[in-house]
C-alpha cells in the first residue's frame, strides 16, 4: 500500500462513519486459440451469449448449431460451417445477422450496426489470430486443438527456483511495457513476510534483531527462520481450513477441533508432508493411525452428500468447480462436462457417515451406487467415473434385472450386522475412493497447477489463474509458460508446499514495493508490484492482541473476541475487496474490541501512556503500529491531536485510528 500521511483528525472522524478428458489433456499443456483471443472473450463472446445462447449453446443446439466457442461456430450446423475464417462476406453466420437476412437472426430484435461490425472484424481475424493456415476457407488444423505455442523460455536446468519465476515475469513485464517497482525496504518486506508465513506482524524483538541484520542473504535467513517457526505450520492451518471446508457459522470449528480437523492439518504442515499425500489421505478417510484421524472430517462434515463431496475435491485436485455441470454441460468452460460432475460423485455415492469408539469415520458399501443422469434434453446417462483430468476408474455394471447380493467376502472390514456403535468403518474390496484418490494424486498434472495457483494467490493477492477456482479455458492465467513451470517443478520435487513457498516469497516480485512505478499503475496480472491484501480476520486479530500485549508474540486465545473477527472479516483469498458498513461498526463498537485499547498495566497502550511529550508520543505509536518511521507531518498532525485531549483518552484514539486504518489492516 502506498505509504501516505494520513490527517489524523480527519482520520478519525471519518473512521467512525466507515473505513476505507482428451480435449482436457490437451488444455493442461497448451491454450486455446479462442480463450486467448481477448476481442473474442470481450466483445463477441458475450454478444453471442446474451442474444444467441437460449437456442443456440451447449444446452440447446437449434439447427444444430452451437455459438460456444470457436471450433463449435466452425464446423456449424444443418447447413454446414457457419463461418469462413478471414472471410466475413462468405461467412453464413454474418448473412443471417445482416438486416434482411433469410433466415433472420435473432428472430426477434436485430443486432446493431455496432455489434454486426464486431462480428465482422472478429471472423476477419482469424486467419491471423488462429495462427493456422487457411486452405479454401478450411484451418488445416482443428481449431479448438491448436499446435502448442512455443514457450517464450526455456529455464536452464541449473537455474535456480526463484530465478525461474523472475524471469518469466521480466519476460512478461518486457512484452507488456510495464516497468516494474523497485524493491521495497527491509521493513515493509518483513512486515509482509511475517502475515504471510505466520499470520501476524512481527513483534518489536523481531524488528530489531531482523533489521540489525544487514549481511546479504538476509531475506533468505528471514524466510527460512519463519518457515521453521511453529507458527508457520499453525498459521497454514488455518489459511488451509477455509480452503477446504469453507467458513461456517455456529459450533463447526469447535467440531473440527474436538474431531482432530486441526491437529491433522497442522501436523501435516509442520512435517511438510506431501501435498498429494496429504489430498490422497482425505479423500480415502481411513486414517491409519491417531495421529491421522483428523483426516475423516472432511468428508465427514459434508453427512454423507456425495455432491457435496465432489464439490468439494474438484478444485483441489482439477483446480475447478464443476457444480455448474450438474444439469448440463458447463455453458462458459465446455470442457467441464456432465459427465465429469456425476462421475465425481458416483465415486462417493456409496459413502456413508459412521460414529466409532475411534471417532467419525466413513463406511464405504461393496454394492449399489450405480446411477444413471439425464440432461435438459432428458436423455439419459450411466453415471461412469469419469474424470476431468482424462481418467477413468472402471468397473462392471450389474446385468438389467440382476440383483446385486451384499457379502462379506466383498470386503477387508465387513459392515457390522448388530444394533449399536460400529466397531470400524466398512471397507470394500474396492473402494471406489481409493481408485478415485489414486487417480487424481498419482500424475495429475492439474492438482500440481491448482496448488501452485492457490500458493501465488496466498503470497501475490491473486493468482496466476484469477479467480483461483476457475482454472477453465474461460480463465486463461496471465503467464501460462509460468504456470506450467512451477507445476511441473512442484511435482518434480513431491509436492513440496515449504519449497514451493520459499521460491515464491525470495523473488523479486514478492519483494517489490506496492507502489508503482511512476503515475499510472500496472495490470493487477502483471505482478509488476508488491502485493496489496486485506488481512485474514485471523491475521488481524493475532496482530492486535500482540499488540496490546506490548509488542511480544502471544498466543491468541481470546475465542469469543477471535471468532467476532471471523463473522465481520470471513473472506479469504477474495476476488474483490469491499470493506463493510458492519466492519466499521464493528472496529467503532464492539466492546471486546475496545478492551484491546486499554491502558492497562503492561500493555502497548500504558507503556505509550508513559511518554509525556505528544510528539514523541505520537512518533513512537506510529512506528509500533504500522511498522516504519513516522513522517514529519504525520507526526505533526498526531501531536496535535494528543495534546487537545487527556493523555490516556489520546493514546486510545490515536492507537484505535492506526488500527483501523487501511495502511494497518492491508498486506502491503
Amino acid at each position: 500500500m502506498p505509504k501516505t500521511c494520513f490527517q489524523l483528525q480527519s482520520c478519525v472522524r471519518a473512521a467512525r462513519v466507515g473505513f476505507g478428458v482428451a480435449w482436457a489433456l490437451l488444455w493442461m499443456v497448451g491454450r486455446l486459440s479462442a480463450a486467448e483471443d481477448p476481442f473474442w472473450r470481450d466483445h463477441v463472446e458475450p454478444l453471442f451469449r446474451d442474444r444467441c445462447g437460449n437456442c443456440h449453446s451447449g444446452v440447446k443446439t437449434k439447427s444444430g448449431l452451437d455459438l460456444g466457442d470457436f471450433a463449435s461456430i466452425l464446423r456449424g450446423g444443418d447447413r454446414g460451417s457457419a463461418l469462413v475464417p478471414g472471410r466475413p462476406d462468405d461467412s453464413l453466420l454474418l448473412k443471417v445477422l445482416a438486416p434482411g437476412g433469410d433466415p433472420h437472426m435473432p428472430p426477434k430484435g436485430q443486432l446493431t450496426d455496432e455489434q454486426i461490425g464486431l462480428v465482422r472484424t472478429w471472423i476477419q481475424r482469424q486467419k491471423a489470430s488462429d495462427g493456422t493456415p487457411v486452405s479454401n476457407g478450411v484451418p488445416a488444423v482443428a481449431a479448438s486443438a491448436p499446435p502448442r505455442k512455443p514457450p517464450v523460455w526455456t529455464p536452464p536446468s541449473d537455474l535456480s527456483p526463484t530465478r525461474v519465476v523472475d524471469r518469466f515475469l521480466e519476460l512478461g513485464w518486457k512484452e507488456r511495457k510495464v516497468r516494474p517497482s523497485d524493491a521495497t525496504d527491509d521493513a515493509a518486506f518483513l512486515r509482509r513476510l511475517h502475515l504471510d508465513l505466520v499470520g501476524r506482524i512481527p513483534t518489536e524483538t523481531e524488528f530489531a534483531e531482523a533489521l540489525a541484520d544487514r549481511k546479504p542473504g538476509r531475506h533468505g535467513r528471514w524466510v527460512d527462520r519463519l518457515l521453521a517457526s511453529p507458527e508457520h505450520p499453525r498459521h497454514l492451518a488455518e489459511v488451509f481450513d477455509v480452503v477446504l471446508m469453507g467458513r461456517r457459522r455456529g459450533d463447526f470449528e469447535d467440531q473440527r477441533r474436538q474431531n482432530g480437523w486441526f491437529d491433522y492439518l497442522e501436523a501435516s504442515f509442520r512435517e511438510n508432508r506431501p501435498w498429494n499425500g496429504v489430498l490422497h489421505e482425505l479423500i480415502v478417510a481411513r486414517p491409519r493411525n491417531p495421529e491421522e484421524r483428523g483426516a475423516a472430517w472432511f468428508l465427514y462434515e459434508r453427512k454423507g452428500n456425495a455432491q457435496a463431496m465432489a464439490e468439494a475435491v474438484a478444485p483441489l485436485v482439477f483446480g475447478v468447480q464443476i457444480q455448474c455441470a450438474q444439469c448440463h454441460d458447463h455453458m462458459i468452460a465446455r470442457e467441464i462436462k456432465q459427465a465429469h460432475y456425476w462421475g465425481l460423485v458416483a465415486a462417493f455415492n456409496r459413502t456413508r457417515n459412521v460414529d466409532t469408539p475411534k471417532g467419525p469415520g466413513l463406511a464405504e458399501s461393496a454394492i449399489g451406487g450405480f446411477v444413471s443422469f439425464a440432461n435438459l434434453k432428458k436423455e439419459s446417462q450411466p453415471a461412469l467415473m469419469t474424470l476431468f483430468n482424462g481418467r477413468r476408474i472402471d468397473e462392471a455394471w450389474p446385468k438389467e434385472g440382476e440383483k446385486e447380493v451384499d457379502d462379506p467376502a466383498r470386503y477387508k472390514v465387513p459392515p457390522t450386522t448388530d444394533k449399536g456403535p460400529v466397531p470400524a468403518p466398512a471397507e470394500p474390496l474396492f473402494s471406489r475412493r481409493s481408485a478415485l484418490a489414486e487417480a487424481v494424486t498419482t500424475d495429475n498434472p492439474l492438482l500440481a497447477r491448482a496448488m501452485v495457483n492457490r500458493v501465488w494467490a496466498m503470497l501475490f493477492g491473486r493468482g496466476l489463474v484469477h479467480p483461483v477456482e476457475l482454472m477453465d479455458s474461460k480463465h486463461p492465467a496471465s503467464h501460462p509458460d509460468l504456470l506450467d513451470w512451477l507445476a511441473s517443478d512442484f511435482q518434480a520435487h513431491g509436492h513440496d508446499v515449504r519449497r514451493l513457498i520459499r521460491t515464491l516469497a525470495l523473488t523479486r516480485a514478492y519483494a517489490m514495493d506496492s507502489r508503482p512505478k511512476g503515475s499510472k499503475s500496472p495490470p493487477a496480472d502483471a505482478f509488476a508490484c508488491g502485493p496489496e491484501k486485506p488481512l485474514s480476520a485471523e491475521a488481524l486479530y493475532r496482530s492486535i492482541v500482540q499488540l496490546k500485549a506490548s509488542g511480544e508474540a502471544v498466543k491468541a486465545t481470546d475465542r469469543d473476541l477471535r471468532r467476532a473477527f471471523v463473522r465481520q472479516f470471513p473472506d479469504l483469498f477474495p476476488t474483490e475487496y469491499n470493506a463493510t458498513l458492519q466492519q466499521a461498526l464493528f472496529l467503532s463498537n464492539a466492546p471486546g474490541f475496545d478492551a484491546l485499547l486499554e491502558p492497562r498495566d503492561g500493555g502497548l497502550a500504558r507503556r505509550l501512556a508513559g511518554i509525556p511529550d505528544p510528539s514523541k508520543r505520537a512518533a513512537e505509536t506510529i512506528r509500533i503500529v504500522l511498522g516504519r518511521p513516522a513522517a514529519k507531518d504525520e507526526v505533526r498532525e498526531a501531536a496535535g491531536f494528543l495534546a487537545s485531549r487527556s493523555v490516556e483518552a489520546g493514546t486510545k484514539q490515536l492507537l484505535w485510528a492506526l488500527l483501523t486504518s487501511p495502511e494497518f489492516q492491508t498486506n502491503h
